[in-house]
């Protein structure tokens, strides 16, 4: 069972976390970011957070090859296709970042319809002509098992807006259906759905 602060900020738990995918094992510090937690909607957030906790390795190994492939798609200079899927984790990952390296945000006003939106907040590296995104930290906004959103915006209050307010950044799912079955067609195995 986790414990949890309850308030209007957000509640912050930083813990020693390993990242193991294909393409990267790290060990790393997690944030663990929860807006408008509160003894109404406890039950559905600590399902949620359970499930991307379990589920973390692929949930963000799937967020961050969606960006990947998406980079590829908008990068009208080819720049991105030139480097492959395991240099952009290895190189665009700031593990050195002394805030924070990878964060999990979540608003539990975005779950009321069940749903598990959440979001993988990331540092990265300095290389923009390289991989086209910005050099302090990039969202990776999810629903369930897949990417539907992106942003580079570094507002850290952005995820306490209302789901109303951030419908823009879990949008672009339809955008990204063809990245799907791109990578599927690769033999990428996604999570089990929540």
């Amino acid at each position: 069972m986790m414990s949890y602060v309850f308030g209007g900020y957000g509640a912050q738990v930083k813990v020693r976390f390993s990242l193991d995918t294909p393409y990267l094992k790290r060990d790393f510090n997690l944030d663990l970011i929860i807006w408008n937690l509160n003894e109404a909607n406890l039950e559905q957030t600590e399902r949620v957070v359970r499930y991307v906790l379990n589920n973390f390795n692929k949930l963000f190994e799937t967020g961050w090859t969606t960006l990947y492939h998406h980079l590829r798609k908008v990068d009208v200079y080819g720049r991105v296709a030139e480097h492959t899927i395991q240099e952009f984790f290895v190189e665009q990952i700031n593990f050195e970042c002394p805030y924070y390296q990878i964060q999990l945000e979540m608003n539990c006003d975005h779950l009321e319809d069940g749903q598990a939106r959440y979001c993988f907040v990331v540092s990265t590296t300095c290389d923009y002509y390289k991989w086209m995104i910005a050099d302090d930290d990039m969202r990776v906004y999810m629903n369930g098992n897949r990417a539907c959103g992106f942003n580079d915006n570094n507002d850290n209050r952005q995820m306490q807006e209302s789901l109303e307010d951030c419908e823009m950044f879990y949008g672009m799912g339809a955008l990204l259906e063809e990245h799907y079955t791109e990578m599927e067609g690769e033999g990428f195995q996604f999570a089990e759905p929540l």
